[in-house]
């Protein structure tokens, strides 16, 4: 299935470092043709192929997100995630988002017919997304099967989708319209050591005001925000196979001591348990270790190249068309 959610890594950085507007999300069609359960479309953050939908929209069916190498982002009017490998994050139909994958990163989108959504998984919830599970949605997309054994594979697979017992960061966004250029700022130049006043200044806005709306819109200081959003920009980066120092220096820390003792603040791991943690072992023939590289095209799952996802271009079976 071909579909993508930005068109290049220009678009997908900036579609990570600015918060969409929620106001008139354009409402997609549905992705799942009867009778089929699901499918999966693979994008790598390539040029566009084909219609697009432009910034927040929705759809009837319901989204699994997950990256297969790298990271994504994927923006609700929640607040922003940052998905590693072995992450997904549900997004229930009709939930307005944007989402594509960062620079080198491959990212993967699992839609799900209405009818067959589990019960109660109504809102926003971190779904673990293990090699076995996302093997059997890259094999179900790429390989040709008689209807009922693609039937019966699909019911298997949602089976076996469970909570992360580990949530992905969420980084909230204020509300209040004065304060989200100054968000949309910081989330563009996270390793920035301006301070609360000349973020305020420079957006021509009191220190009071600012105060005010970030406790009032997400419950926390500026300062732990933007740790917050400094922790979440670092697990893409550690994930993309940045060295520790590197992904300090980015995140606006000048030690690296100091950058570990922030990021297990907010995680309660380190940045090497993290990475542990959330490991996915690498398929056959591909390094571990180099998560963002692929052996050939072997390792590589099919990928689209056409920007927020639309889906129409496929069969039923998810299977490419000519």
């Amino acid at each position: 299935m071909l579909v993508a959610h930005d068109s290049g890594h220009d678009r997908a950085e900036a579609a990570s470092a600015v918060s969409p507007r929620w106001s008139a999300p354009v409402v997609g069609g549905p992705e799942v043709s009867s009778p089929y359960l699901l499918t999966t479309a693979v994008f790598d953050g390539g040029e566009p192929m084909g219609p697009v939908f432009e910034g927040a929209h929705t759809h009837p069916d319901a989204l699994l997100a997950w990256p297969h190498a790298g990271s994504m982002t994927l923006h609700t009017p929640a607040g922003v995630r940052r998905l590693v490998p072995g992450q997904g994050i549900w997004v229930p139909p009709g939930t307005p988002h944007v989402s594509g994958a960062d620079p080198g990163g491959v990212a993967c989108y699992t839609y799900v017919a209405e009818a067959a959504i589990p019960a109660a998984w109504t809102s926003l919830r971190a779904v673990r997304v293990g090699r076995a599970l996302q093997e059997m949605l890259l094999h179900l997309d790429a390989t040709p099967m008689p209807d009922d054994l693609r039937l019966r594979t699909q019911r298997v697979i949602l089976e076996m989708l469970q909570d992360d017992p580990l949530p992905v960061l969420e980084v909230p966004l204020p509300a209040d319209w004065r304060i989200q250029a100054l968000a949309d700022d910081v989330l563009r130049d996270p390793e920035s050591d301006r301070s609360l006043e000349e973020w305020a200044a420079r957006h021509s806005l009191s220190v009071r005001t600012v105060t005010r709306a970030f406790s009032r819109d997400i419950g926390m200081s500026f300062t732990r925000w933007r740790s917050l959003l400094r922790m979440s920009a670092a697990t893409a980066l550690l994930a993309q196979g940045r060295p520790v120092n590197l992904v300090a220096h980015r995140c606006g820390y000048s030690t690296t001591s100091a950058f570990s003792a922030a990021f297990r603040r907010v995680t309660g791991v380190s940045p090497t348990e993290y990475l542990r943690e959330r490991s996915v072992p690498a398929p056959a023939g591909r390094p571990a270790e180099s998560p963002e590289v692929f052996d050939g095209d072997r390792d590589r799952p099919p990928t689209g190249r056409f920007a927020t996802h639309h889906g129409r271009g496929t069969t039923p079976t998810g299977r490419r068309m000519p």
